[in-house]
């Protein structure tokens, strides 16, 4: 196949599409683009559209509709040429030479047409016709239904296949817009060629290579496939006859080199040449790359945090999953892809092992799931729905299914992706309101049928939270086995996170304040200091209604930590930063001690996509927050952690998730005093989190104990902070100075 890129300039003009008879704007555009970014750059929007409350004048655009238009030389080919747009932001009508190519509706997924027969010799002109997403919207009428099961934000996310969050969110600021935001391409395709094609895995001693052939003649006499598997000095062949368009052929794997997650083994990558002879003549020939696994999710419906379980099994092993969150790294998704790498080099370096993409945002280009599928980064993936009751008319039906296919058939092959969940709450947010989520078709009768027909030994879940029939009886959600832990987001030793019955936590998170370099990047000058009753401050917290309950948040968490508020931001931002590092500490912690019934947290999140306060533990600028570093070493797949106080001992684990086991010395000593409260030599075992001693503690003491432990051949540093609060910040600096001189580093 060749292709043809036509990213590049555009010619660009827009109007209100209310009113067409209005001024028309004239611009150039850079595909691919957004066209609020490029009124930014030229002057229609300001230049930082992060600074201050300037991203609410994207507002004023609307309304407006949009015409992109470019020309191209045709290629001498003509046979099997195809338009491919692989991202257009949403609804639109492509136009060749003047000609209507076909409408699309729906951001996430590429629409392509043969234009074949309908290329000129020299010049040609595409042009791509957006209408305005809210126009379209507010022409519509939604059930009333729809809006009382909806986010607080608003059912508009509802009627277009656009990523939910660009309506404003928790986490992001409104900004609907749409663009050309992924690649055009022009390619010219083999006529002989690869519709389908992927390896199942169920069987790693006996694989199977599933494909379909696209051939115009339909003629399969005398025509074979070929295909070559390699990984290091394994190595597979086969060669057979076609007698069908579709099929499948066994290649026999007696000693393959499987495909482990980060720190359960190696990540090994086959990759596979595929050829198509025609009476022995070599017609196509391709190149896929995949990786041999089982995944397995064990479930169930209900649980009494023992008699239940949700866990993934990998090879047959058990993983215990720590992970983060996965956003769109920018508002604009147009200019994500810039910022991808520099986001997952973080991913690895902070300990994950387990990413997932969630459903508010969108589905990530292969860089993403490469980078995952070589690093050993197992990827839970939802389908783009989020906390939103979707209305299943024919028409979105027909849309979700023609995505959810095509998602589904382009990522399969990607070893890392071991979980296709249905969409992101919308399960609780029925539940909530007193509907039985088991009637939702479109996450119990549309996907599952989608997945099974699509997909071979990758399992499905209803929903993130899933609330099964039985757990929806019982009226609430603490029998759920898979939970997202936000609830009062007070003290984050609650019982609410304490006694919480979950195996798994897919959501959990703390806020912490960005650094003070940062904020002068996103707040103005006037507006830095202080916090209270600060329209600036609010918009960056993300809240879409102009209160300022998210800003207080971040207060509150700080003075339950420490008994008082800091006044100076330089002590404030301190403040913030401890308390959502213990926080998350806590959680990840809290489920690796309570192995075998834990099995894993995905915590609420690395990065942000846009400037704000938040739960990131880093910021949009990159700048790490104090929690990255206490994740990165409650995350290392071996650590000794401290459990919290019960019956005036707290019990000290190996927490050991490799599948080798350890042995090593540990101590422990109180910083302050410089008593040595446990020394001993420990055995763990492979996969699991073992008891090594115990600490004669009171919740009256006020302690930070360092722990220092040495295994294979490596001396390691942990910290557990004893006592109930409130705490000294001045007290907490100086422990931390403490631990720093003893050997730990905090970032």
């Amino acid at each position: 196949m060749k292709r043809i890129s036509l990213n590049g300039t555009w010619t660009l003009t827009g109007r209100l599409q209310t009113a067409p008879h209005s001024k028309q704007l004239s611009l150039t555009a850079e595909v691919p683009g957004t066209v609020a970014l490029e009124l930014s750059r030229q002057g229609y929007l300001p230049e930082d559209l992060y600074l201050g409350n300037n991203i609410t004048q994207v507002r004023e655009f609307e309304d407006y509709e949009w015409w992109y238009e470019r020309t191209f030389t045709a290629p001498a080919e003509r046979e099997n040429v195809f338009l491919v747009f692989r991202g257009v932001d949403c609804l639109a009508e492509y136009f060749l030479n003047g000609e209507k190519l076909g409408e699309s509706a729906n951001m996430f997924i590429p629409f392509e047409f043969d234009v074949s027969d309908k290329l000129t010799d020299g010049e040609n002109t595409v042009t791509v016709h957006l209408s305005s997403p809210t126009v379209y919207e507010h022409s519509l009428s939604t059930p009333i239904q729809a809006i009382g099961y909806s986010f607080a934000f608003g059912p508009e996310s509802i009627h277009t296949r656009r990523a939910a969050h660009t309506y404003g969110w928790d986490i992001f600021p409104r900004a609907v817009s749409c663009g050309l935001w992924r690649d055009v391409t022009l390619e010219i395709r083999d006529p002989v060629r690869f519709g389908q094609a992927f390896f199942d895995t169920t069987n790693p001693q006996k694989l199977r290579f599933c494909y379909e052939i696209e051939c115009p003649k339909l003629d399969f006499e005398n025509m074979e496939i070929e295909v070559d598997c390699v990984c290091g000095d394994s190595a597979y062949h086969t060669r057979v006859p076609v007698t069908y368009k579709s099929g499948y052929t066994e290649i026999e794997s007696p000693n393959p080199k499987l495909w482990w997650p980060r720190d359960y083994g190696e990540q090994n990558l086959y990759t596979a040449t595929l050829r198509i002879y025609s009476h022995g003549t070599l017609v196509c020939q391709e190149t896929a790359r995949f990786g041999i696994r089982t995944v397995k999710l064990e479930r169930s419906d209900i649980t009494d945090g023992k008699k239940g379980c949700f866990r993934f099994l990998i090879n047959g092993e058990e993983i215990m999953a720590k992970g983060s969150n996965w956003v769109p790294l920018d508002a604009f998704h147009s200019r994500a892809k810039e910022r991808c790498a520099k986001a997952l080099e973080l991913v690895k370096d902070i300990g994950c092992n387990i990413l997932r993409s969630w459903g508010g945002g969108v589905y990530e280009d292969h860089d993403f799931f490469d980078f995952c599928d070589e690093n050993g980064i197992l990827v839970w993936q939802d389908f783009a729905m989020a906390c939103h009751n979707y209305v299943p008319t024919p028409e979105f039906m027909e849309n979700f299914r023609r995505e959810a296919t095509h998602v589904v058939r382009e990522y399969r092959h990607h070893p890392s992706i071991i979980l296709w969940s249905g969409d992101n709450e919308v399960d609780e947010m029925k539940a909530k309101r007193g509907v039985d989520p088991s009637t939702n078709v479109i996450t119990r009768e549309l996907l599952p049928e989608v997945v099974l027909w699509n997909d071979i030994g990758r399992p499905y879940l209803e929903s993130s939270p899933y609330v099964s029939k039985e757990s929806f009886a019982t009226g609430g959600f603490v029998y759920q086995p898979e939970a997202h832990l936000w609830g009062a987001r007070d003290n984050y030793k609650s019982p609410y996170y304490k006694h919480s019955l979950a195996h798994f936590v897919s959501e959990a998170g703390y806020h912490g304040c960005p650094s003070m370099e940062s904020i002068q990047k996103f707040i103005t000058p006037e507006k830095l200091w202080p916090y209270q009753n600060n329209d600036e401050w609010i918009l960056h917290s993300s809240d879409q209604k102009g209160n300022d309950k998210r800003v207080m948040l971040m207060e509150k968490q700080i003075r339950q930590l420490f008994g008082k508020v800091p006044t100076t931001p330089e002590e404030y931002i301190f403040a913030s930063q401890i308390s959502q590092a213990e926080a998350f500490k806590y959680f990840i912690e809290r489920m690796r001690v309570g192995r075998p019934h834990k099995s894993g947290i995905i915590w609420w999140n690395l990065l942000d996509g846009w400037p704000q306060m938040s739960d990131a533990v880093v910021d949009y600028y990159y700048e790490k927050k104090l929690a990255y570093g206490y994740i990165q070493r409650s995350q290392a797949p071996f650590i000794i952690a401290i459990d919290e106080i019960y019956n005036w001992k707290s019990k000290v684990f190996a927490c050991n998730d490799t599948l080798t086991e350890k042995t090593g010395r540990v101590r422990i000593l109180d910083v302050d005093t410089q008593e040595i409260l446990l020394d001993t030599v420990f055995a763990a075992k492979a996969n699991t989190s073992t008891v090594i001693g115990e600490l004669p503690l009171y919740y009256s003491d006020k302690k930070f104990l360092v722990i220092e432990w040495t295994v294979d051949g490596k001396t390691c540093y942990n910290h557990y902070l004893c006592g109930e609060f409130p705490f000294d910040p001045e007290q907490y600096r100086g422990w931390l100075d403490a631990y720093e001189r003893f050997g730990g580093k905090l970032l």
